[in-house]
């Protein structure tokens, strides 16, 4: 008889949650008992559309990815509601509260970050609780709580000029508040922009109504139980009803450091997400160091869970990871932004192109380096935006002028020289992934898609057959079956990605709608200049829709 080893996994945030599903998918539950600790008493949810929750442009339910019942449905083991408090690596064996013990034969650290909160007097009260009225924003329950608060408050402080700082302020803005951002660097987003463009970011934000106070910090609360103002560290005060501190993030390694696992800044692991000082626990997401490096994004998180899930079913046994690019494209408050590479030029020879359009709040700034792309920063305009992520993730030589490379698109190339040449265009840069799936499936898809870290996308609804109303389209760009749709309504969703990306993206779009029911949906990848339909059924008829699992 097979034997069947115990896998525990410590976090079910969105690298922990992934990964289960990448087991899942790969048959894992013929290698594993699975057992998850997750700290919050809920299911995996998209932390990225926490703010969204607190601007009220999604429900608390829009946002889970897997319920506690889906675990359950796998025959995977979850503790809701468990923090696990320490390990014994010399037993084996995993302790949570309530007095929770389980024995593992493999342990994966997804813990992820915590809060980091900033040194000021007054933040808490005698019994060590925050005052009334301060928060920190980084779980559902926070933003559950934030909420309530805001319904009956008129002004809030964030203490953060990051992304999730502005992601905090933009919730309180869209609920009617007046909010003051308070960050210590001299422009928002110093990570990851650099002066021009955060002074960009900055002018587009303020026109929304966010008032910032730049180049300082908070020193003390003031307030009788609860908070009223605060003091800046250079004398200023400002009176709120209410304080989120959204400063930045650290890892959540403690218990490995206390189990003596090799911890710098998060829990050392080697190419193959392994432990470096003990081969049965690896690291996944925002607690793990890969090459000295520590991720605070979503996406590595999920590259991370799919090399290990290969790795672990024996599907990959070889898979290697290599680390993740630097890439983000986010939206920030609704302003676009692409950020690639180096933000700011670090060799002799690196060349810098830049343009900036106060009146219009673009800015744009492309770092060469021996005619390659180094780095980028796209803010307010991303019209070139796949051209040049093509040219960094396949790492081309760029052909054109410095200087056309922020304006213009470079003529096409015959068949002949496009082969001979390794230069910026090529017919297949983008991928058009559309998915036709029921209206009740898009918030769940959308959301599903968005952990992956793809957040751009365009929907509507299709309410007529798809020859005739909505899918048009697709019959003109050469698909010659599945374009008809009987069971309507339904809601298109339309990505444009990278070539790269397609296939992650297509198995999410399954994952988040497959039910094995007639009339799930259809997903179809559409280059530029044509269509590929993924595993058509030719027999299908607008009399009989397949199942967005047999597309």
């Amino acid at each position: 008889m097979k034997h069947i080893e115990r896998l525990v996994v410590i976090g079910n945030g969105m690298a922990g949650g992934r990964f289960v599903e990448e087991l899942t998918g790969r048959n894992g539950q013929e290698h594993f008992d699975v057992v998850v600790f997750g700290e919050e008493p809920h299911g995996n949810y998209n932390r990225i559309l926490l703010s969204s929750v607190v601007a009220g442009s999604h429900e608390v339910k829009d946002i889970f990815l897997n319920s506690l019942e889906w675990y359950r449905d796998n025959g995977i083991t979850v503790h809701a509601g468990v923090r696990v408090d320490a390990i014994n690596r010399d037993s084996k064996l995993v302790f949570g509260t309530r007095r929770v013990r389980e024995h593992y034969d493999r342990l994966i650290f997804a813990t992820g970050s915590k809060p980091f909160v900033p040194p000021i007097q007054g933040l808490m009260t005698g019994t060590r609780r925050f005052r009334d009225g301060i928060f920190v924003f980084r779980t559902l329950d926070d933003a559950i709580r934030i909420l309530k608060h805001a319904k009956n408050v008129r002004k809030a402080v964030v203490v953060g000029g990051g992304l999730l700082g502005l992601e905090a302020a933009r919730g309180l803005l869209n609920r009617g508040l007046e909010v003051h951002v308070v960050e210590l660097m001299p422009h928002p987003m110093a990570v990851q922009l650099d002066s021009a463009a955060g002074g960009v970011l900055r002018s587009s934000l303020e026109a929304m109504g966010i008032k910032f106070h730049l180049g300082k910090s908070i020193t003390t609360v003031i307030g009788n139980g609860k908070v009223e103002s605060v003091i800046f560290s250079d004398g200023g005060t400002e009176s709120c009803e209410m304080l989120v501190i959204s400063a930045g993030i650290h890892p959540n390694v403690e218990v490995a450091r206390q189990a003596g696992l090799t911890v710098r800044r998060g829990i050392v692991v080697g190419d193959d997400l392994a432990c470096v000082n003990d081969a049965s626990i690896y690291a996944i997401g925002e607690c793990a160091e890969h090459h000295g490096q520590v991720y605070g994004l979503a996406a590595p998180g999920s590259e991370q869970a799919r090399v290990l899930a290969d790795r672990l079913s024996g599907s990959n046994a070889q898979a290697v990871y290599g680390g993740s690019d630097t890439t983000t494209s986010l939206k920030v408050m609704g302003v676009d932004l692409v950020v690639l590479g180096k933000k700011e030029p670090t060799d002799d020879d690196d060349e810098t192109i830049t343009y900036a359009n106060a009146r219009r709040r673009i800015y744009k700034k492309v770092i060469l380096r021996g005619g390659r792309l180094a780095g980028a920063i796209l803010l307010g305009d991303l019209s070139i935006a796949p051209r040049l992520l093509r040219a960094f993730h396949k790492k081309e030589r760029i052909r054109e002028k410095a200087a056309e490379i922020l304006f213009t698109t470079r003529p096409a190339q015959s068949a002949e020289e496009a082969e001979a040449s390794d230069s910026f265009v090529s017919s297949d840069v983008l991928k058009e992934v559309v998915a036709i799936i029921r209206p009740e499936r898009w918030l769940a898809t959308k959301s599903k898609v968005e952990s992956l870290g793809i957040v751009a996308l365009t929907h509507h609804r299709v309410v007529g057959r798809g020859r005739q109303r909505g899918l048009q389209f697709l019959a003109r760009r050469g698909a010659t079956s599945g374009t008809g749709f009987r069971y309507l309504p339904k809601r298109m969703i339309s990505w444009i990605v990278i070539e790269t990306q397609v296939e992650t993206l297509v198995q999410a779009i399954i994952e988040a709608n497959r039910t094995g029911q007639i009339g799930d949906g259809k997903i179809f990848v559409l280059p530029l200049d044509g269509v590929m339909q993924i595993r058509t059924d030719d027999a299908a008829t607008e009399a009989q829709e397949p199942a967005l699992a047999e597309v």
